[in-house]
């Protein structure tokens, strides 16, 4: 037999209205955009006690923001739960780089059928911002917020949610990749909006082959991009691509 509870009225002055953005998402915010601009450091510990007192929140914000960001594998705890940012391995940017290569052409695949008017419209603007956007780490940001739209065009949740768990890492390698070497932002730039411009052609005509063939020049445009930074020297300095 079903059990049947009374319904009860809630006081509305026991509610107040959700704020927007809770202390915690801020400081998560805040430290995800350290640690991506190198502010903070690889392999360099968050001191919570530190880190509570200089954005003025309490530990427990800081605490939670960590976890959160060691979820999306921009942190890790040692043994004695230390919170260092990531150092990523030769491994594990392998694997990163695989499996983007994995989820975009899947991606193109689907969004040559399934992209609204509304996405393309947003794929062409964020193109016109890469074609104008000089910092580097920017363009960076820029670059996935395009593969972001490719993957909601695509309309597959789990998809969607393993590009989500990629995401962070991925944004921690290019961003620590650009920070290297400065001496070709511009080649950079162009290179992008193009390749980007001709992915978004190839899905705006249907073709599903040619898009997975772009999808996989890009990744193999990637691994270049690698073995070229990992073989140069970095410039004096920051950043490169």
């Amino acid at each position: 037999m079903e059990t049947t509870y009374p319904k009860r009225t809630v006081s509305a002055a026991s509610l107040r209205k959700v704020q927007k953005q809770s202390v915690s998402d801020d400081v998560e915010t805040q430290l995800r955009g350290a640690i991506l601009s190198g502010a903070i450091a690889a392999g360099e510990t968050l001191a919570e006690a530190q880190l509570a007192t200089q954005l003025g929140v309490s530990r427990a914000s800081v605490r939670q923001a960590k976890f959160q960001l060691a979820q999306e594998g921009l942190l890790e705890f040692d043994s004695r739960g230390t919170a260092r940012v990531r150092t990523l391995t030769e491994q594990d940017v392998r694997e990163i780089v695989e499996f983007r290569e994995v989820l975009d052409v899947a991606a193109v695949r689907l969004a040559t059928t399934r992209i609204t008017p509304q996405q393309i419209a947003k794929l062409k603007s964020l193109i016109d911002q890469i074609q104008r956007e000089p910092d580097l780490l920017q363009l960076t940001m820029l670059d996935i917020a395009f593969h972001d739209q490719i993957l909601q065009a695509a309309a597959n949740s789990r998809l969607l949610a393993a590009w989500q768990l990629l995401r962070p890492q991925l944004q921690l390698w290019l961003a620590g990749m650009h920070r290297l070497h400065n001496r070709v932002v511009a080649d950079t730039q162009d290179e992008t909006a193009r390749s980007h411009q001709q992915l978004l052609d190839a899905i705006q005509l249907g073709d599903c082959d040619l898009c997975e063939q772009l999808a996989r020049r890009h990744a193999n445009g990637l691994r270049s991009r690698l073995i070229d930074v990992q073989a140069t020297p970095p410039s004096n300095g920051a950043s490169d691509e």
